[in-house]
């Protein structure tokens, strides 16, 4: 089982969520994914095991986990990969409202209704092929984690849990339940959170209000020096009058976050803190948190082995299994007014030790009337959009998650803009031109050009695009994502700069990004 059996995702259901519970006694677990509340139901995420086959490593676990693997290798770019179910030999099935008991501070609850779901974790190929395979899941409806790639591993197979919902008495906030699940059913052995507390944010922050939340805010605005390497970078995209979608990209090395192995458990407190502020006068206006990873409070049958020598454990090919369970990426989503200058700032803490980031961010207004640009974002990874589409819905990965698509391809963007010779170099920018509502067959072009960072000379003068094979049916915003030629370049830093232009005359500002090449 990984980790992410264990932690549940926090569910988007496309609406607001009035309360969410975190676990009493955070100091012990931090683990306040257990149990929720949505609307006015308690969702307390369970997990049901046939008590004598849990923590034995079944032929026909390991028989599905290398069908799945098979399959896996096996695909085209253009065949969704959607993962069997390998733990449905110690998974107890077929539960329903009537084998489920719930207790809250010893008084039976009525359960309103049992669902059984799938984690919100998918196994994801790019144009690197199988060597950029990674893993990637979501706790909160607007972010997601990723590991580092890791070619030649086996696929993480699909793993489902029980969501009970049911009504809880009056509460009010800040007030604590203890909480028990039994299931009648004999042989079965029950994981679920035990005790929680009310507390009032969105879904999208999590940790508002924790014991780890509040020692973030302090990591963030602390004069230590962090230990985390860090690197970060922010773009926006207009979605509406006066009002940006932010894109917060984190990358940091897995490697150098604490975590360890207590008995064949993962054990680790991996989270993060965002804050955006208006330059002018400090006020914030966003705010996101996110945990990753990965405290359980039992051993669960794994695939790989102990190996005292190098005091790490082993997947069955004798590589360290780290790295396919703690995460080395990190992007989410917020949304804010235009028309202001704001600082992004950014913490990832492992618990004992954190790293800080923090980038301008100029927002232009926008009155919807004007031709207009986003920001630029580079990339040298992309995905099928479609394949990539269907396993993040069969997994309700980041539901409110919006991807950079053009033409057909998931553009992933760069926390790190750092190239090697031989990789891909996309620019991906988003246009947006009124006209086209009105007079559909209007002309936009995108103006690229590359200047060196240090001197201001113009290095490559691209010609002007042609965005019309980027524009989408019905819409005013053109993505466009192309791919430059930049192996003539010697290695050094330098600065991209776009500019659209229509046929009407009008012209956007340059927008800029910086990059190195190596």
């Amino acid at each position: 089982m990984t980790k992410r059996n264990r932690i549940v995702r926090l569910l988007s259901l496309a609406g607001t969520i009035l309360f969410v519970i975190t676990p009493f006694a955070l100091a012990q677990t931090e683990d306040q994914f257990l149990i929720r509340v949505e609307s006015n139901l308690v969702l307390v995420h369970t997990e049901v095991y046939d008590k004598y086959r849990v923590h034995s490593a079944s032929p026909a676990r390991l028989h599905c986990r290398s069908i799945n693997t098979r399959v896996f290798y096996k695909l085209l770019p253009s065949e969704p990969f959607i993962p069997l179910d390998c733990n449905s030999d110690i998974t107890i099935h077929d539960l329903g409202a009537g084998d489920f008991r719930v207790f809250e501070d010893g008084i039976e609850q009525k359960i309103e209704s049992v669902r059984f779901e799938r984690e919100a974790s998918i196994s994801a190929r790019d144009n690197l092929g199988f060597h950029g395979f990674h893993e990637e899941w979501s706790y909160t409806p607007r972010a997601k984690w990723s590991t580092v790639d890791l070619a030649g591993w086996s696929p993480s197979p699909a793993n489902y849990f029980y969501r009970i919902a049911y009504v809880p008495p009056k509460t009010e906030a800040g007030e604590c339940r203890h909480i028990k699940v039994t299931v009648d059913r004999p042989r079965a052995v029950v994981y679920a959170s035990d005790q929680y507390c009310y507390t009032v944010h969105p879904a999208t922050d999590p940790l508002v209000g924790t014991k780890f939340g509040k020692q973030l805010e302090s990591d963030l605005d602390s004069d230590q020096r962090a230990k985390i390497p860090l690197s970060l970078q922010a773009s926006f995209f207009y979605t509406e009058t006066q009002k940006v979608r932010i894109e917060i990209v984190l990358a940091f090395p897995w490697d150098r976050l604490n975590h360890e192995w207590i008995n064949g458990d993962l054990h680790a407190m991996i989270g993060v803190v965002g804050v955006l502020q208006k330059r002018q006068d400090r006020v914030r206006a966003a705010r996101f948190s996110d945990l990753a990873c990965c405290i359980s409070g039992r051993q669960l049958v794994r695939t790989f082995s102990y190996d005292p020598d190098s005091s790490a454990y082993l997947d069955q090919s004798g590589r360290r299994a780290d790295p396919g369970y703690i995460p080395s990426y990190y992007e989410a989503q917020i949304d804010a007014p235009a028309g202001t200058e704001y600082d992004l700032r950014v913490v990832l803490s492992d618990g004992k030790k954190f790293g800080r980031a923090e980038v301008p961010l100029i927002i232009d207004s926008y009155d919807g009337k004007q031709l207009a640009i986003s920001s630029v974002v580079l990339s040298k990874r992309f995905r099928n959009a479609a394949v990539a589409a269907q396993e993040a819905a069969a997994a309700n990965l980041a539901a409110g998650y919006v991807p950079l698509v053009s033409k057909g391809v998931q553009i992933t963007p760069m926390a790190d803009t750092r190239f090697k010779r031989g990789d891909h170099f996309i620019a991906y920018l988003e246009v947006y031109e009124p006209l086209l509502s009105q007079q559909p067959k209007t002309e936009v072009q995108a103006h690229m050009r590359i200047f060196d960072a240090k001197t201001g000379e113009m290095k490559v003068d691209f010609p002007p695009l042609d965005a019309t094979p980027y524009q989408r049916p019905g819409s005013t915003m053109i993505p466009i994502g192309d791919e430059l030629v930049v192996s003539q370049l010697p290695k050094g830093d330098y600065r991209l700069e776009v500019q659209a232009t229509d046929s009407a005359g009008r012209s956007t500002p340059w927008r800029t990004a910086y990059f190195t090449l190596e």
